[in-house]
């Protein structure tokens, strides 16, 4: 009797079952409008809570497909690859975050990290880009009905002092002595109200220095030494900060706490090393190839109540062991998602140098509802050579190269 009831039972579910299986993503299917809607599931587990709302409303409007590729394979660089390898074992994070161990002479801390702090270190140690760079890029402020506010043309530079594993002078530029991690600097060409807008930042190594900032304003004139609060004000009125630039400029600091929340599958946009398509402006989107890759999920508690971010949730890449930020989440004093930066990221890859960089990225405001893209243009790297002259990170040189 038992059998004839479980008949029934099987011939209903095994169409279930069909079904699930015939909605999950996977490489080879083309996600559209028209069949959006039976992978919701499976996006909103492979999407995090930022680009979710932003990819499903493109799918909905018809603005954008979602083909998933194969998984690729992407290398860190061969010298801070080899760095990294070098680095196992030797590095401990003790009290107050401090690294302990011999001097740090470049790649991560800990390739394979199995806490929160070493893993906090690997991304605070990571190599999005070069070690030395330059990015010429648009900058556009887009309000909540999606409409373009206004547009800046933007050069950003930026050295590593120490570190060095694939630019020479290796392991670090000469005089430097263990003193700054890095420099860069910003300088604004466009629009004309705006131009010779410039800004130069130095990092330093030790972990109790506060950042020196200095800023030159046009409208009056003035350059203008900014204090370390300075550097999460919005920049030229965007949805990020200094200490949002490259995802995350903030300096590991002795009152961080982390966490690893994770280890496991997500969905995102792939390496290009061609120029992209235009983005749409609405609601950042991209026609892109999309692939399913392992990432860390890493949260760190800033504790301080006297900094904008009570918290921030980082992405980051695990299998190319250059510990990139692929998505970032930033929440508020109240706890509230305010940021995420990056929303939707899209890099570049140079495949015989390994090397990457930005084609665009996006920082969202989820409270108001704006937007700040930027659509760049990177530069290729002589590699072996000092790229960026000195002068590029002083007040004076960036208003000469302005005019």
């Amino acid at each position: 009797m038992k059998r004839i009831f479980l008949i029934p039972f099987i011939l209903v579910m095994i169409p279930n079952f069909t079904k699930a299986h015939e909605y999950k993503i996977k490489p080879g299917i083309i996600i559209t409008k028209e069949n959006y809607s039976k992978y919701l599931p499976e996006l909103k587990r492979l999407l995090p809570v930022a680009p979710f709302p932003i990819v499903i409303n493109a799918l909905e409007k018809g603005w954008i497909t979602l083909p998933v590729i194969e998984k690729q394979k992407f290398l860190a660089p061969s010298g801070f690859a080899k760095a990294s390898a070098g680095n196992k074992g030797k590095f401990k994070v003790g009290v107050e975050n401090k690294l302990i161990g011999p001097a740090w002479n470049g790649g991560s801390p800990f390739p394979d990290p199995e806490t929160g702090s070493e893993l906090g270190w690997s991304l605070f140690r990571r190599r999005e880009c070069a070690e030395e760079f330059y990015i010429l890029a648009d900058q556009l402020l887009v309000d909540k009905k999606c409409k373009i506010e206004r547009s800046f043309t933007n050069f950003f530079h930026k050295k590593s002092f120490v570190g060095r594993t694939d630019i020479h002078p290796i392991p670090e530029i000469r005089g430097n002595n263990g003193l700054i991690f890095w420099k860069e600097s910003m300088l604004v060409t466009k629009p004309f109200d705006v131009k010779g807008f410039s800004m130069v930042r130095i990092h330093y190594e030790d972990l109790y220095r506060n950042d020196d900032v200095y800023s030159y304003i046009p409208a009056i004139r003035r350059l203008r030494r900014l204090t370390g609060s300075d550097t999460t004000d919005p920049v030229l009125g965007s949805d990020c900060c200094y200490d949002d630039f490259e995802g995350w400029h903030q300096k590991l600091d002795p009152k961080m706490t982390f966490k690893i929340l994770g280890i496991r599958d997500f969905i995102l946009t792939r390496y290009y090393r061609k120029k992209p398509p235009e983005p749409y402006i609405r609601y950042n989107c991209y026609q892109l190839e999309w692939q399913i890759r392992p990432l860390f999920i890493l949260e760190i508690k800033l504790n301080d109540p006297n900094y904008p971010y009570s918290r921030r949730i980082f992405y980051i890449e695990k299998e190319r062991g250059t510990f990139d930020i692929e998505y970032g989440e930033c929440y508020d004093q109240k706890g509230r998602f305010w940021r995420s930066n990056f929303t939707i990221p899209l890099r570049y890859y140079d495949n015989s140098s390994n090397q990457s960089n930005y084609w665009g990225g996006s920082f969202t405001d989820h409270l108001s509802r704006h937007y700040t893209m930027f659509r760049m243009d990177p530069i290729d790297l002589n590699l072996g050579e000092v790229f960026i002259a000195p002068e590029m990170f002083t007040i004076r040189g960036l208003l000469k190269k302005a005019r």
